[in-house]
């Protein structure tokens, strides 16, 4: 028996009814209910339905949208995985036609070390492996410093370039290159080789490099220095500088350059340096020839160190003549510098140093304090205080010493001090005397950058191990470096503008001069600087050339005078300049002379003591200062 539908004939049996009944717009059959007799109708809202349809709609317009996109993107897809695959079956075929460095070989041969001065030979191989032409290639060379040409060591060879033209596939083109090199012993030495080239058909440029390495076996020269293993500070003594050619052919432009220790003073070279006291140009060396160069000197030392000197050997510099431009060989000699067999040093006015500047003409007071160093006992020592230049009086020295004037020398000795004749070990003492210098200031032409030297000598006697008695000997220098004297002169004069006398409540103008005068010695950077007071007015320069300003922010006024050579003013004019400021007086100062300028100082570099010197101060200018007189400098009503 057939199940009855409880919707009625025709009613839906599956899913698809029910889905359809569902989205219908017409409402199902009414259902009667077993409990009454009253029919309902269930009927599903307008607006739900639109709803629903609403939005499937919305569902397949996005979708109909997005499916045109993703068709034109798996469309391009498939076009550039063909494009992809075409360029690599393109480079595949073309692969043989193309150029790579990696198939280019480049090999120098030549020896792991060479002598310096000698003709070195390098065989150089380009290869080319790949399977196309390179047009246009060229060989280039980059030498290492100190490089000289073969056909004249006199010239550098820096750089060498050679058009090889073609190199075809497989095939190979060497070059056989030669050099000089120079430089240290030991030194290692670098060739760069490159390649240049396009390949066949191209316009590119491309290049390949290497390398090749040696080390120079000798130099071209050997270096033998001579000279003491201990000297006593202050002891001259002598340095034997020995140059002998190893090089087959002739060195050209040779020179030796030395490096000196702190403290060594130089006295004399033989031959003499050729530039300042260091570089000798010795000239065209021959093979096997031999120059020789003796140094004498001393080295100041306090206490006992070890000094080094450092000679170095090589050819001029093409830039710089004083220089060396190629270092052949460097040799260093050291020494032990004990301290001096007598202490010395020399005090003037209190000060030490190698150098005293002096101000005016004195008198000087010299200390010279010495002592015995020695572990054993000096006998029969005697001091010397010997007085060279022109600018000190000869008659002023005085000192218990006795003083020989005919070589301006102090001496003390036995004769003046028995304690001279034996002196302990680790004793000493201090001997003075005075002197003054002339008024250099006077006379700037002949006393330009005046200057004097005092050199305290010691000698005595000691007694060595085997008893026998040998010299000792020690020194001191001081020099004495006169300062320029600056002198500053200050007027004041009418104006031409305003009552004179000055009325008070009424202004008057004057004209304030300054004048500087520099005696011995140049002088850079002067200046002169004074202040004015409140109740004065800057009415302005009267030179347009001088450089005089005025700050209203503490009213001082400044002349930057700048470089002053020596004897202006003395001999000839002075540097001058005139301003002009102003005054209206008031009541409270009817009577008196009121101060137009303050107390006015110049100050300068003095570049040859290379310190600060200042002139004579000024005292202020009032209106009473002018050469009216007194009277028409009082302030009336």
């Amino acid at each position: 028996m057939a199940k009855k539908n409880p919707y009625g004939e025709g009613g839906p049996h599956n899913l698809e009814n029910l889905e359809h009944q569902l989205y219908s717009r017409t409402p199902p059959p009414l259902k009667k209910e077993s409990w009454s007799s009253e029919e309902r109708h269930i009927r599903i809202a307008p607006g739900w339905t639109e709803d629903a349809e609403r939005k499937q709609s919305a569902l397949l317009g996005v979708i109909g949208k997005i499916m045109p996109w993703i068709k034109r993107i798996f469309i391009a897809s498939i076009l550039f995985a063909l494009f992809a695959g075409s360029v690599a079956l393109y480079g595949f075929w073309r692969g043989a036609n193309t150029v790579s460095s990696q198939n280019i070989a480049i090999s120098v041969l030549g020896p792991v070390a060479a002598p310096a001065g000698e003709e070195l030979f390098l065989e150089v191989s380009i290869a080319n492996y790949n399977d196309i032409e390179l047009s246009a290639a060229d060989l280039l060379i980059e030498y290492p410093d100190g490089t000289r040409k073969p056909s004249d060591i006199s010239e550098p060879l820096l750089r060498y370039r050679e058009a090889l033209g073609a190199i075809a596939p497989q095939g190979t083109v060497s070059r056989r290159l030669s050099m000089v090199p120079f430089g240290e012993e030991g030194a290692r030495k670098l060739v760069k080789v490159g390649l240049e080239y396009r390949p066949k058909d191209s316009n590119a440029i491309f290049s390949r490099k290497a390398e090749y390495e040696f080390a120079v076996s000798a130099a071209p020269v050997t270096v033998t220095v001579q000279n003491p293993r201990e000297v006593n500070s202050g002891q001259t003594f002598e340095t034997v500088v020995e140059i002998v050619s190893n090089a087959s052919a002739v060195i050209k432009g040779l020179s030796l350059k030395a490096e000196y220790p702190v403290g060594f003073q130089f006295q004399e070279g033989a031959p003499a340096p050729t530039f300042g006291k260091d570089t000798w140009l010795l000239g065209d060396l021959k093979p096997q020839a031999k120059r020789t160069v003796r140094i004498k000197g001393r080295i100041d030392a306090v206490e006992e160190e070890a000094r080094t000197l450092r000679f170095s050997v090589g050819t001029q510099s093409p830039k710089d003549e004083k220089l060396l431009g190629t270092v052949f060989l460097s040799e260093t000699t050291e020494l032990t510098v004990r301290r001096p067999f007598v202490g010395l040093d020399l005090l003037l006015n209190g000060e030490k140093g190698k150098t005293f500047i002096a101000r005016g003409t004195g008198p000087y007071r010299a200390d010279v304090v010495w002592q015995n160093n020695l572990p054993t006992l000096i006998s029969d020592l005697e001091i010397t205080a010997k007085l060279e230049g022109a600018i000190f009086e000869r008659s002023s020295v005085q000192g218990g010493g006795y003083y020989d004037s005919s070589i301006s020398s102090v001496v003390w000795n036995k004769r003046q001090d028995s304690q001279f004749g034996s002196i302990e070990p680790g004793e000493g003492g201090t001997l003075s005397f005075t002197f003054e210098l002339l008024p250099v200031a006077t006379n700037p032409s002949l006393y330009k950058n005046p200057s004097m030297q005092i050199h305290v000598f010691a000698r005595g006697k000691r007694q060595d191990e085997l008893g026998a008695y040998q010299e000792v000997m020690s020194s001191f220098t001081k020099e004495i470096r006169v300062a320029s004297t600056l002198s500053l002169q200050s007027r004041a004069s009418y104006g031409g503008t305003g009552p004179v006398p000055p009325k008070a409540e009424t202004e008057t103008v004057y004209t304030v001069t300054w004048a500087l005068s520099n005696s011995s010695n140049g002088v850079s950077d002067a200046r002169i600087a004074a202040i004015l007071p409140s109740y004065v007015k800057w009415v302005g320069s009267l030179d347009a050339n001088a450089t005089v300003e005025y700050n209203p922010l503490g009213g001082e006024v400044v002349w930057e005078v700048g470089d002053v050579e020596s004897g202006v003013g003395i001999g000839k004019a002075p540097r001058e300049v005139s301003f002009q400021v102003s005054i209206a007086p008031s009541l409270s100062q009817v009577g008196s002379q009121p101060v137009l300028i303050g107390d006015a100082i110049a100050t300068a570099d003095d570049r040859f003591t290379g310190i600060k010197v200042e002139s004579n101060r000024r005292p202020a200018l009032h209106t009473g200062s002018t050469p009216d007189g007194v009277l028409k400098g009082t302030v009336v009503r």
